[in-house]
């Protein structure tokens, strides 16, 4: 080193890159012993968030000591496997009523719990998050095992690049997912919302299941994007729930749910087939400026309240068969292809008749 400025020499016996100077890392927050805390200044270049990555051993070992997670601008890398939290008594834990009721029906006795906030915002998870999924496993099945998030949610911004399966989750307080990526499958399965769940403007990139899942409150997934099938078979929404400019790109199910809540559908673009057969809507529906590009399947569907189905465009006729409504039908509107074709065909029909009375006049 002999000749080099002094500065120079200095810099070099530092450890780690100079370049790490300008990354800040957040590790607590005053105030809040009991959070695990990693926020990343948004100086912090990629290159240096990767290599000063988030454990998910360090986020379970502070999930297993009752904290709660705070992380944010950071990735998170390694498999965040739930199943590794301890299981306490159902007893021992604070639930809504109705949660703890609908526990001992299925006789569920012992339950796995997050203490606090669960949040993960604008962040990179680069690894598996699971509740059903334990190491020793050689392949993934629904385990039956609970988990008990008893603090707000965040994975706002988050991109998850492997499967999230919170399948049997309950979230006792409220879920913000706004404009988060799984680009694997997002698996919420026969869980429990208990406060507002909002979804906007998430891309789904793979197959999305909430089956028989209930939402409590309001839940919002208003310009979200579904690329793979999607599944909401059997949900319950006990309040308002919003699927406005939604589009689904494969095949999609909602049949079997009961919409307690207004629900709405305004503007949604189903590329594929929809299915809503059974399923119940006990407040006003909207579908308007709906467009259903393959087969929309409402057979025995109940429509109990007002519904909206002005200016949708079907691809093909839709299916109505044993629908019940409560009101007179909405008009389907002449975006529809099959009453163009019907209304086309009329006409060539009165104009061949009109031309053949002129003829014989």
């Amino acid at each position: 080193m002999r000749g080099l400025p002094v500065v120079l020499v200095v810099l070099l016996l530092l450890p780690g890159p100079v370049a790490w100077a300008s990354c800040q890392v957040e590790r607590e927050i005053a105030g809040e012993p009991g959070l695990f805390v990693r926020h990343f200044s948004p100086d912090c270049s990629k290159p240096e968030r990767a290599a000063q990555a988030v454990q998910a051993a360090e986020v379970l070992q502070a999930l297993k000591a009752g904290m709660g997670v705070s992380i944010r601008n950071a990735v998170v890398s390694g498999d965040l496997l739930l199943t590794q939290l301890p299981a306490v008594p159902v007893a021992s834990v604070t639930l809504p009523d109705s949660v703890r009721a609908g526990l001992a029906q299925s006789r569920v006795m012992e339950v796995r719990v997050i203490r606090g906030l669960f949040s993960i915002r604008d962040s990179v998870v680069d690894g598996i998050l699971d509740t059903q999924l334990k190491p020793d496993m050689v392949e993934h099945r629904i385990l039956g095992d609970r988990v008990v998030i008893q603090g707000p949610v965040a994975f706002r911004g988050t991109t998850f690049t492997k499967t999230v399966d919170l399948s049997r989750t309950i979230f006792l307080g409220p879920v913000e997912s706004d404009q988060a990526v799984f680009l694997g499958e997002a698996l919420f399965l026969s869980c429990i919302f208990d406060q507002k769940a909002t979804f906007e403007k998430t891309a789904f990139a793979g197959n999305t299941r909430y089956y028989q899942t209930v939402f409590h409150e309001p839940v919002t997934f208003l310009r979200a994007g579904f690329n793979g099938l999607t599944n909401f078979l059997s949900v319950t929404f006990r309040k308002e729930s919003s699927f406005s400019r939604a589009y689904f790109k494969l095949g999609t199910g909602f049949s079997g749910s009961t919409f307690e809540g207004i629900s709405d559908f305004s503007e949604a673009l189903f590329e594929k087939n929809a299915f809503f057969s059974h399923a119940v809507f006990a407040a006003d529906t909207y579908f308007r400026r709906a467009v259903f590009r393959g087969e929309v399947n409402f057979s025995d569907a109940d429509f109990k309240a007002k519904d909206d189905f002005a200016k949708v465009f079907y691809q093909q006729e839709p299916n109505f068969t044993r629908a019940r409504f409560a009101n007179p039908r909405s008009s389907v509107g002449f975006e529809n292809p099959v009453l163009l074709a019907i209304v086309a065909g009329a006409l060539a029909v009165f104009l061949i008749a009109f031309i053949v009375i002129l003829k014989k006049s």
